[in-house]
């Protein structure tokens, strides 16, 4: 007989209530077995998938937020930044060529025009050797843009005469209603009581050309 005939006798033998108990018994560990064998390794793995599927889902909104930014740049102007820089630096540039307007003495083409005759008017008494214009330089403004560049203008003078006649000639310039700045003085006595006074102002004007045609 074998073993199991052998259990199956027994367990025929026994009540049916005590019969009942292992038959449940029997189920239960049926049943816990089944769950430990089939179902847990499926349910780790379908938490796993929901792990790496929760994952991806914060990737992808991660990378929908990053498409986004990068669209509203693209949408936009990526030299703005730059653009308003500049046009704050051309705001305070104007600034500072109304106020460079505003302040200092200009004298313009015609004004110098008028300025040189009366230099030379002026030096009655006086022997005018020679008189010349030097190349007008420019000493403020961009580049070749002729909007708000400050020209200096030069004019050098060479006269003979006395000290007293000499001093008399720089008094009747210091009354001259144009507005002009002393460059260079040399006075030498070649022959007393005469000497060669070489004589530079200059003068700041908004036009280019020294004296108007």
């Amino acid at each position: 007989m074998s073993a199991w005939q052998d259990l199956q006798i027994k367990f025929n033998n026994l009540p049916q209530q005590r019969r009942r108990f292992w038959f449940g018994l029997a189920l239960v560990f049926v049943a816990y077995l089944g769950l430990y064998v089939v179902l847990l390794p499926q349910w780790q793995a379908y938490k796993t998938e929901q792990a790496k599927l929760e994952q991806q889902l914060n990737t992808n909104r991660l990378t929908a937020t990053q498409i986004e930014a990068i669209d509203v740049r693209l949408a936009g102007d990526p030299q703005a930044p730059l653009k308003n820089k500049l046009a704050e630096l051309q705001t305070q540039l104007n600034e500072v060529n109304t106020r460079l307007q505003s302040e200092t003495n200009y004298v313009s083409a015609a004004d110098n025009r008028q300025l040189l005759k009366a230099l030379l008017s002026h030096a009655s008494g006086l022997e005018v050797q020679s008189a010349q214009a030097l190349p007008a330089e420019r000493v403020y403004g961009d580049g070749e843009a002729t909007a708000g560049a400050i020209y200096k203008h030069r004019l050098q003078l060479v006269l003979r005469g006395s000290y007293q006649q000499t001093f008399d000639y720089f008094t009747k310039l210091e009354q001259l209603p144009w507005s002009f700045y002393w460059q260079h003085l040399d006075y030498r006595v070649d022959e007393h009581p005469q000497a060669v006074i070489t004589l530079e102002i200059y003068t700041l004007s908004l036009e280019r050309d020294y004296v108007a045609s």
